[in-house]
């Protein structure tokens, strides 16, 4: 594989996951190939190879890293044409087949569309939204509202409300939720990121990714962010 070509490990994905300005994770492996491995990488939306219109609108102005069976011909020839288009694309090094091949999660389940936090949200609470937004469902619309009525919206609006045991088994994420929900600093820190739960998310971004960075077996990742035009 060509070190000049645009690729990215799983590493840089996760991280690349964990930032408001996220790439969309693009799947564009064959029918066949999902059939040999099934479910998608969290938050990976399927399109065609063949369906460059759909893969230009999806990826313009977010960027893009696409996926394939093996990070091979198919996420190369998406990657090509997005660069074609202005679009910052890198695709994943190994694919499929390597991202599963490291233990890494993949779903099955379609993601919720909505989730409800309670405005007075414990740190545990906004650590677990946190999760499945950022490695779930991060197009998903986001009602904060006040406590007494978060059962009632989540009823009326079909909204999900987060729990530490719905995360994806991303590195070294349950320890870090466990770890948010029960240390008092961290909860000192969230309470006071801004008048909404939500505005605690940036925190958690860069605290997921520095636990990351220092595990004993992550790899160095590359200058994903930063490094696309």
């Amino acid at each position: 594989m060509s070190p000049d070509f645009p690729t990215c490990t799983p590493i840089d994905l996760i991280l690349a996951l964990t930032r408001p300005d996220a790439p969309i994770l693009m799947d564009v492996r064959l029918p066949e190939d999902v059939e040999e491995i099934a479910g998608r990488l969290p938050t990976a939306i399927p399109v065609p190879h063949t369906d460059a219109h759909a893969q230009v609108v999806l990826a313009q102005g977010k960027g893009a890293i696409v996926i394939c069976h093996k990070g091979l011909k198919l996420s190369a020839g998406v990657t090509a044409r997005l660069s074609n288009h202005g679009i910052a694309a890198r695709r994943l090094r190994g694919g499929q087949v390597e991202w599963v091949g490291a233990g890494l999660p993949v779903s099955t389940r379609t993601p919720p569309t909505i989730y409800a936090l309670p405005l007075d949200a414990t740190a545990a609470e906004v650590a677990s939204c946190w999760a499945a937004i950022r490695f779930t469902a991060p197009g998903a619309e986001l009602l904060q509202v006040p406590r007494a009525d978060l059962d009632g919206v989540a009823a009326r609006f079909d909204a999900c409300i987060a729990t530490a045991r719905d995360a994806p088994a991303m590195p070294g994420l349950a320890d870090f939720l466990e770890e948010v929900g029960t240390n008092p600093l961290f909860a000192a820190q969230l309470v006071g990121a801004g008048d909404r739960p939500s505005a605690a998310f940036p925190c958690l971004d860069a605290a997921y990714r520095g636990r990351l960075r220092t595990m004993p077996d992550a790899p160095t990742p590359t200058a994903l962010h930063g490094a696309q035009s």
